[in-house]
């Protein structure tokens, strides 16, 4: 289904609930969200006979073999371990907050 703000074909069902499912429902209305720029619109019901309109299913990569995490994952991980070795040494060391 095409987004009618993007023109992409990335527009799918969304869901709502309470009584905005019940009056969408009688007016033969389709409530629909674009999956590129997030816009939510209706369509008529007789507008998504035959068409795309539910999401692909993501699928996650698998973790490749000899790879490495990435530089702020090291640099998070660096900086945890100096914290817990300060918080063991028994120092108190300045932030930077603090030494201005």
């Amino acid at each position: 289904m095409k987004c009618p703000r993007c023109w992409t074909d990335k527009a799918y069902v969304r869901t709502v609930g309470g009584s905005q499912q019940l009056l969408l429902r009688c007016a033969l209305r389709v409530p629909m969200k674009c999956q590129h720029c997030y816009h939510k619109f209706t369509v008529s019901w007789f507008a998504t006979i035959g068409q795309q309109i539910r999401p692909p299913t993501l699928r996650i990569a698998p973790i490749t073999r000899g790879s490495r995490p990435s530089y702020a994952a090291r640099h998070f991980a660096a900086t945890q371990n100096r914290q817990t070795t300060d918080i063991a040494d028994g120092q108190d060391r300045p932030r930077r907050a603090d030494a201005a």
